[in-house]
Parts: C-alpha cells; structure tokens; sequence
C-alpha cells in the first residue's frame, strides 16, 4: 500500500540521513494526503499519520537538544490544551485528534529554531519545495482524469483528496518557487523555465478551484515580498508578464472548468451581501452573542468544548458544520486563557528578535507570516496537516537560519612589516 511505502520510506530517513528528515517530513504529509482518502475507513492509517511523525519529531528534538529555555511557553500551551482534553472534551475522538494535530504544527517550532540555526535553510530547501510545486498540479490533474475524490462545491473541477483547506500548501510553495526564481542565480535556465512553467500551472489551478484564502495568501504574500525587496520589481512584473500571457493563452483550456465553479460557488461574487451569506461572518456573531448571554464564567475563561463545535453548527447552521475561523475556533475551544496563550506564543516566537533577521532572511518571512494570519482568519489551520506544520517550520526555521558567509582571503597590504624580503634567505654551504 502507498501509504505504508511512505512511512517506510520516512523512518529509512529518520534511521539513515536525520540530516535531512525533516524535510522528508513536510513532504510525507502532503502525498500521505494525496491519497489517506482511499484508505480512511482503516483506523490502522489514523496512527500512521498522528503517531508515527509525532515519535519521531519527539525523538528529533530529545536526540539534539532543540528544546530551550525559551521554549516554555510552548510546554505551557501543551499542558493546557491536555488538560482541556481531559476536562472539557465534546467528543473526545474529534477533540483527541484535533489537539493532537494542534501540539504537532506547533511543535515544528522547536524543531524550526533548531534546524535554521546550524543549517541555510533557505538554500537547502529549494529542491524539497520543487519537489512539491510539480507534485502539487499533477497530482490534481491526475484526480481529475481518474475521478480521484469529489469535484469541490459540486462543480467539474476536482482537487482530490486535497480538498477545502488542505489546498492552502499550494500558495506557499508557489511563493517559495517564485523566491527561488528571482533570487537564486546558481540555478540554470532549463531549471527557472520548469520552474516558472509548473508555477503558471498552480496559479491556473488556484483560479479554477476558486479559493479564496489560496488566492489571497499569495497575492498579499508576493505583495509583501515585493514591498520588502523593492530592487527585484522589475524581475518579478518580468515573471508576472510571462505568467499572465501564459494564462491568457490558456484560458480556453480551463474556461469551462471554472465556470463551472463560479456557478456552484455564486455566494463568493456577493460581497455585498457576505453579512448575511458568509458563514464565518456569521458564526463569529453567533459565538459573540452565545458569549454575551452565557450564566457559566468558565466558558467564557476555558471555553466551550475543545475543538467539537459540531453541536455549535446544528444549533445555529441547522447542520454538523464545524467552526471554521481558527480564532473563532479557538475561542470557543480554549476561552480566554486560551487565547491569551496562543497570543503570548505567536509574539514569542514570530515577532520578537525579527530585527536580528538578515534582510534576504525578512523578505521570506514576513510574506510567510502573513500567509499565517490570512488563514487564521478563515481557518482551517488547526486540525490540517498538509500545510500547517510546514508553515510553521518555515517560519521558525528562516527566521533561525544564518546563509553561510563565502570564506574570501584576506589581502595583505604591503608595508615594512610584511613586505617580501629583497633578497630571501639562502642556506649557506658549510
């Protein structure tokens, strides 16, 4: 079975090159997600996917002493989030599993500090990222010609098992590509024309699938990148040029498809009307007024229930549906304390000490930390695999990671002190 391959050929990386296992890492996710759908009746493939890395990354950090001081607030958001579980459950499988996923992303902090600080990161990541920018759109095409998972919102186009916000990996590969693109001048021409190639290709494939928070990420992303790097604008209108004209030259190819999309999902194109339509507009006031009537103070200080909000959905959705806004989730998950927590993390780790960043170091991770706060927003981000602990590991590991400086020799100037002798010592014959 593919799944079992993979997690074959993960442990051979962790037994056999822990140099670069957690790179494996991030990419294990995403194909396990590429095809966990066939196999999720199988509890056996649940363990997989939760267990197995979380051994291992434990294992990583005991192995090389990547927990630091520092590192208390994180141990203190662990022990919380336990407590929760064992205390305030709603169904303590969804809440087991959610929390487990939750401590997991946010483990890869630790090991991002760790990882960054001994190695250039950026520089050794880029074959691992163009690994997933091709595997990324094949892997879509290859679901729609063989009818892999169900097409998203009910139109034409389907992602597969990467579906809703498993999706969201795609922009961040895509900016890491165009990163590499611009500022990587070691690479050859056949090398920046695939990569530009496959690029075009997940752009297109973001436009048919009509995400919004995709499409946002990567817009405001590119955005901040080129705020930050003001001399490769040029460059980058060069790139966007090319990729435009691509996509207009394509466009009857995927005409069809994304039609299809905007029909199913016509609410996207009322924005005049997304008080009353958007539902993460409007669980936000539902959690707001359940808040404001509540007799229980404990709610409001330790939350609801951890991250079971499927009785929230049937109550004012009149179905199952899960919160979906990570803070909203949180809230009503975690309370006050909880908040208050996350918080205290999130400035811990991603915004003190960011002057101390070099300046090609910035340019990637502020576009990278506003990809974070745009899904946080939305949602999706606790809870998801694909894309989570990969964007958090980014984070922490290019905000950590120091390029290698080129060992260049030193002249000497010439003065009385080290100036070559006129006439150099000579051995005398006895």
């Amino acid at each position: 079975m593919i799944l079992i391959l993979l997690s074959l050929i993960l442990i051979g990386y962790f037994i056999f090159d822990q140099k670069n296992f957690i790179y494996a890492l991030m990419v294990f996710y995403l194909v396990f997600d590429m095809f966990d759908g066939f196999y999720k009746d199988l509890k056996v493939f649940a363990a997989i996917r939760y267990v197995l890395p979380l051994v291992m990354v434990i294992a990583y950090i005991i192995a090389n002493k990547a927990f630091r001081k520092g590192d208390w607030i994180f141990m203190l958001i662990t022990v919380y989030v336990t407590a929760l579980l064992f205390f305030n459950p709603g169904n303590f499988m969804l809440s087991a599993k959610t929390a487990f996923a939750l401590i997991i992303s946010l483990s890869m902090v630790l090991v991002g500090n760790f990882f960054g600080s001994k190695r250039d990161f950026i520089k050794e990541f880029e074959p691992y990222n163009r690994f997933m920018l091709i595997a990324i759109p094949l892997y879509l095409i290859m679901a729609n010609v063989l009818h892999i998972g169900e097409a998203a919102y009910g139109g034409g186009f389907s992602t597969g098992f990467l579906d809703t916000s498993r999706m969201y990996i795609a922009p961040i590969v895509v900016f890491m590509s165009i990163h590499y693109v611009l500022e990587n001048k070691r690479s050859n021409l056949f090398i920046k024309s695939v990569d530009i190639f496959f690029i075009t290709l997940s752009v297109i494939l973001l436009v048919v699938i009509t995400r919004r928070t995709s499409i946002g990420m990567l817009a405001l992303g590119i955005l901040t990148y080129v705020l930050l790097n003001r001399k490769i604008f040029f460059k980058i209108i060069i790139v966007f040029t090319v990729l435009a004209g691509i996509m207009v030259l394509a466009y009857p190819l995927y005409e069809a498809p994304l039609n299809a999309q905007l029909a199913e999902r016509e609410r996207i194109t009322e924005v005049e009307n997304y008080s009353e339509t958007e539902p993460r507009f409007m669980e936000t006031i539902y959690l707001f007024k359940h808040f404001k009537t509540s007799e229980d103070p404990s709610e409001l200080f330790f939350g609801i229930q951890l991250f079971d909000t499927i009785d929230f959905g049937i109550k004012h959705f009149g179905y199952g549906r899960s919160i979906h806004s990570d803070i909203n989730m949180l809230f009503y998950s975690t309370g006050l304390v909880g908040m208050v927590l996350f918080l205290i993390f999130f400035i811990h780790y991603f915004i003190i000490g960011n002057n101390k960043m070099n300046k090609e170091n910035q340019q990637v991770f502020y576009p990278l930390l506003v990809m974070l706060l745009i899904v946080l927003v939305p949602g999706r981000f606790i809870g998801t695999f694909t894309f989570a602990p990969l964007l958090i590991f980014l984070l922490s590991a290019v905000k950590a990671s120091k390029p290698k400086k080129l060992n260049r020799p030193i002249p000497v100037k010439k003065s009385l002190v080290n100036r070559p002798t006129k006439y150099p010592l000579r051995p005398i014959n006895a």
